[in-house]
């Protein structure tokens, strides 16, 4: 018998699998499969070579199983803002999926139903060309003692794209915008200097030397930790795990510093009021505008719970968000750059 464990990395064209031979030995090469939209043993047929791995009872091992996929398979929506594989992007235009992904995120992950009001310094940026300056924006980071690599990467290279960074992909087309949800105060209090506080704002449980999360970890105080650069395909949510290495690429992830306490219905749904600082809004307006550049035109904002949304075990992140707040930081930071 033949079982498959756990799909371990996939591509358009194949997977790598970990698979457990129990009863009968085989000496398999790989296992290959028909084209399908859905795997299953009845499906495999497996090669004998003299090369091959002798699988004795109870034997795990890594395997390639390819699959010819069908247009079929691949045309598929996910998702409340109904992402589709074929187009790869959210329903609607550039403002409308803005509008989609920005619905504010509750107390539980409950998104609201009302399409959001984009303030007008997105409303003005979002699918559209920024017409700022590289070297204003230069000078600007450079007043706030930053560099570009502090910021994900030089302002001349390209974005990530999908497909895990396919030439024939698109370019990175959303800015999302998390919150790390830790760490967890429990019942306690949160501390009174909690814009300020190690424990809150360290970078120690994000670091990574190639495994971060995210792109970016941004905390309380402004400070930066750099997961990834911005060209690098990286995926964060339930969405992109679930469709697979198609979206691997096509969005950035930025994780604000936020501690959680114990709430009846959650461990840690309990979020600080105001749920970020001023100078987060300053930092997280930065990367926008400089992704956005990067991008040739103005990155698509979405709210994690937003992108998840209708998925199985989605997320909560951002609480007490302030779009209002965000858009005034994108205008005090355009004001300087153009």
């Amino acid at each position: 018998m033949a079982e498959t464990l756990l799909v371990l990395d996939e591509s358009e064209s194949a997977y790598r699998i970990l698979v457990m031979f129990d009863g009968r030995k085989w000496r398999a090469s790989g296992i290959h499969v028909k084209g399908r939209q859905k795997l299953g043993l009845a499906d495999m047929a497996f090669q004998s070579s003299a090369g091959g791995i002798p699988m004795n009872r109870a034997f795990i091992f890594a395997a390639i199983v390819m699959a010819s996929w069908t247009n079929a398979a691949k045309a598929a929506t996910f998702g409340k803002c109904g992402f589709d594989t074929v187009s790869r992007a959210f329903a609607g235009t550039a403002k409308e999926q803005a509008s989609c992904l920005l619905r504010k995120v509750k107390i539980l992950g409950n998104v609201d139903p009302q399409s959001a009001v984009l303030p007008p310094n997105l409303l003005g940026s979002i699918g559209q060309p920024l017409n700022v300056s590289k070297v204003k924006i230069r000078q600007f980071i450079e007043a706030l003692n930053l560099t570009e690599n502090d910021l994900g990467g030089s302002l001349d290279a390209g974005l990530s794209r999908g497909n895990n960074n396919s030439s024939s992909a698109p370019m990175a087309r959303y800015f999302v915008i998390h919150d790390t949800s830790t760490p967890n105060f429990g019942n306690q209090a949160f501390p009174a200097d909690v814009d300020t506080n190690n424990r809150v704002n360290g970078f120690n449980p994000y670091k990574s030397a190639n495994n971060a999360k995210a792109h970016i970890f941004l905390n309380r105080p402004g400070a930066i930790y750099v997961g990834h650069d911005f060209g690098v395909p990286w995926r964060a949510t339930k969405l992109e795990l679930k469709i697979g290495t198609l979206t691997k690429g096509l969005f950035l992830h930025i994780e604000n510093v936020q501690p959680r306490r114990a709430h009846p219905s959650q461990p840690d749904g309990n979020a600080p009021t105001p749920g970020f600082t001023t100078v987060q809004y300053d930092r997280l307006a930065l990367f926008y505008v400089m992704t956005s550049v990067r991008a040739g035109q103005g990155l698509i904002p979405a709210f994690h719970a937003a992108v998840d949304q209708g998925l199985l075990d989605g997320h909560d992140d951002p609480q007490n968000f302030s779009l209002s707040d965000f858009d005034g930081a994108l205008g005090r930071v355009l004001e300087k750059v153009r």
